[in-house]
């Protein structure tokens, strides 16, 4: 029995090995050399960051430290900078001869001088007065594919007004064809055909482009805060996606949006003022009624104090309670919500232990506006020990108040369970998509268990804040920031703070002009998604116009927002996937971009606002016609189940102006006329409601 158990695991390991070892599979897989040890290093920066990259490009990567493992795969990208003396002369020639036998190289901050005849490069000089990268369009090469946007085209390393900003290597070429230059003029990114493969010379490292960007220690490189469109690190990722894809024929991508949709939307609200408990129940009834679940941060001000009095209390946990009713998501906006929150030498650490007796933070506002008594921990602890407590749940999101980032938060987030933290702007860190956060905001403190989801579009703007007469103008805005975002398939944190009826007027609108391939989610929906994403690894190979995709079985059942794309991959002419051992797995497929294909392993809702009008999903509907409207306008109403409605008209002060309430009513369409009389000409808002649910339109009265 022994005997046999040994004779299987052989012919096992020889058919594993087999399925690893294969040509196809390695051709198409991302080597990362790592160099970290190497080049001595005292942190693996460098590693995280390049690893960064291929999981947000989802593309299949092994890590190695051994040259000849490397060099076994189609495309190698050492993990930093070739540094002189760091290859033994074997290994020099295994790197040449790769490249000559058709290998690709990609290397950032090449300073060996043997490698410049490989990269075609004359010099590399070091410098750190440059403050963009600007990418030579007129190449019309491949791996410009996704860099569509000006902002994408030039990407910013730094403010413009710094004397100096990060130290990078700027080339002149030989052979070499400059991809990429600084505002000098001087090359920055270059490309040598060299033998039967190509060598990619990047003059900058990864940990400088992605992670210093993610702590928020770059050299300001932001060129706006929020409410715009700021791709600098997401540009690099596209960028070095498309080299790969230009370079594996029909290239197979874990999608970054779930099922098949183009980008997500996931919309969140900061509950933090008297005004936002107050009126969120319609923002809560509108999600509700288009079947959308959203993520309201609450602000638990359980203290009063020179700024703020106690809005969380007996009052407004009721309040709060409602949300959870309609489906929506509760996460943590700290206890005090204090402007001085980012400081920690005000704010430290602190201790756990706290409770709501014993935390007792003060800021007395005004002229001295310091808090005194408050912690990290304090914050991060006692607002969620009171909302689970409260509302029997485990608060796993946190967003502190007015966006403050203390140097210690992701370590008491990572300490108390957090998962999610949505804290920082897209415009400070330079990136749209979600990342692992480093403890002590630090590129050199340890990974934490907590994600960063940057926000990208909010109701905040530093001048001409929105109001009842541009939130038009301020909604366009946030929809071409999606937009934009949609072209690159990268995700959008939208913030509202609940406190203004023209603030869900603004929602609403953006909701109706959206893409019907926008998924619309809470925040905690899309970060399990993305969190799933990050672990999964694959493989897969071609063979006679057949592609392959291996998932480890281990990794099974994929969850059915997961997707693959195939680019090109309506020229196969069969697409299959199958675990380790072979044994098939179901696959769907649908067109994609350009000759592309998507692929899915479930049933899935077909996306965008269709589904949400649905009778079926809601239970109920209305729509107002005319709209805009002169003497009257009629609301009919669809419901699914017996019911009586209560119809409530209010202007945009919120005060009541008439109410019609049915008797019961049979399951069907209801018409009722309401009729302007005397009403003032303007904006007003349509409640209907059942014992159940409720839905809110906007009506416009025009002058009589």
């Amino acid at each position: 029995m022994k005997r046999n158990l040994l004779i299987f695991l052989f012919l096992l390991s020889i058919t594993l090995g087999f399925a690893n070892d294969s040509t196809s599979i390695k051709k198409r897989t991302v080597a990362i050399l790592d160099l970290t040890a190497r080049n001595m290093e005292t942190n693996d920066g460098e590693l995280f960051s390049a690893k960064h990259i291929l999981k947000v490009a989802g593309l299949p990567y092994i890590v190695t430290t051994n040259v000849n493992t490397a060099i076994k795969y189609g495309i190698v990208i050492p993990s930093s900078r070739l540094t002189d003396s760091v290859f033994t002369s074997p290994e020099y020639d295994s790197i040449y001869s790769y490249v000559n036998n058709g290998g690709i190289l990609i290397s950032a901050g090449v300073r060996d001088s043997a490698f410049l005849p490989l990269f075609g490069i004359n010099t590399a000089t070091s410098n750190s007065s440059h403050h963009r990268i600007i990418f030579n369009m007129s190449l019309a090469d491949q791996s410009m594919r996704w860099l569509n946007d000006t902002m994408e085209q030039t990407i910013s390393i730094g403010k413009l007004s710094y004397p100096t900003t990060i130290v990078v290597r700027q080339f002149t070429l030989g052979s070499a064809i400059e991809m990429a230059h600084y505002d000098d003029l001087s090359s920055a990114i270059s490309r040598n055909n060299y033998g039967a493969g190509v060598a990619y010379g990047l003059g900058f490292s990864f940990k400088n482009l992605v992670l210093l960007n993610q702590v928020n220690k770059d050299a300001d490189a932001q060129r706006i805060y929020s409410n715009g469109f700021e791709p600098t690190t997401d540009a690099l990722i596209l960028f070095l996606k498309a080299i790969c894809t230009k370079h594996t024929p029909n290239t197979v991508w874990l999608h970054t949006s779930p099922f098949e949709s183009k980008t997500t939307l996931m919309v969140t609200h900061d509950v933090d003022a008297t005004t936002a408990f107050d009126t969120m129940s319609y923002y809560a009834d509108y999600e509700n009624s288009i079947g959308l679940s959203s993520t309201y941060t609450v602000t638990t001000h359980y203290i009063n104090d020179g700024v703020l009095n106690n809005f969380y209390n007996l009052t407004s946990i009721p309040q709060v309670q409602y949300l959870i009713t309609k489906g929506h998501k509760l996460a943590s906006h700290s206890v005090g919500h204090f402007t001085d929150f980012g400081d920690d030498d005000i704010f430290p650490l602190g201790v756990l232990g706290n409770t709501q007796a014993t935390y007792l933070p003060y800021n007395a506002g005004g002229a001295i506006d310091s808090t005194v008594g408050g912690t990290v921990l304090g914050e991060t602890e006692v607002s969620k020990n009171i909302l689970d407590a409260d509302f029997g749940l485990n608060i796993r999101t946190f967003r502190a108040g007015h966006l403050e980032y203390n140097k210690y938060l992701v370590n008491a987030l990572d300490t108390l369970g957090y998962e999610y933290c949505s804290n920082y702007s897209t415009g400070d860190v330079l990136t749209n998509f979600p990342y692992q956060n480093h403890k002590d905001r630090s590129s050199s403190g340890a990974l934490s268990n907590v994600w960063e989801f940057p926000l990208n579009v909010s109701d905040v703007f530093a001048s001409d804040p929105i109001s009842f007469t541009n939130y038009s103008a301020k909604q366009a805005i946030w929809l071409d920031v999606i937009n934009r975002n949609r072209d690159n398939y990268s995700p959008n944190v939208l913030l509202i703070h609940p406190n203004r009826i023209y603030k869900l007027w603004a929602q609403q609108d953006l909701i109706d002009q959206l893409p019907s391939d926008v998924m619309v989610t809470d925040l905690e929906t899309y970060a399990d998604y993305w969190r799933g994403r990050d672990s999964i690894r694959f493989t897969n190979e071609i063979s006679n116009d057949t592609l392959t995709i291996t998932i480890p079985s281990s990794q099974l059942p994929l969850n059915n927002m997961i997707s693959f794309v195939v680019d090109n991959g309506q020229d196969l002419a069969l697409i299959k996937a199958q675990d380790e051992l072979g044994n098939p797995i179901s696959v769907f497929q649908s067109l994609w971009d350009d000759n592309g294909l998507i692929l899915h392993f479930g049933y899935y809702l077909p996306l965008g606002i269709e589904w949400k009008e649905n009778p079926n999903q809601s239970g109920l509907l209305a729509n107002c016609f005319p709209n805009p409207f002169n003497t009257n306008t009629t609301v009919e109403i669809w419901f699914k189940e017996d019911a009586t409605l209560n119809i409530e008209l209010f202007n945009v002060m919120g005060q009541i102006v008439s109410t019609t309430t049915t008797g019961e009513l049979q399951a069907g369409i209801y018409r009722q006329t309401i009729e302007a009389n005397d009403l003032p000409a303007g904006t007003y808002y349509c409640k209907i409601s059942t014992d159940k649910k409720s839905i809110v339109k906007k009506i416009i009265l025009l002058k009589q």
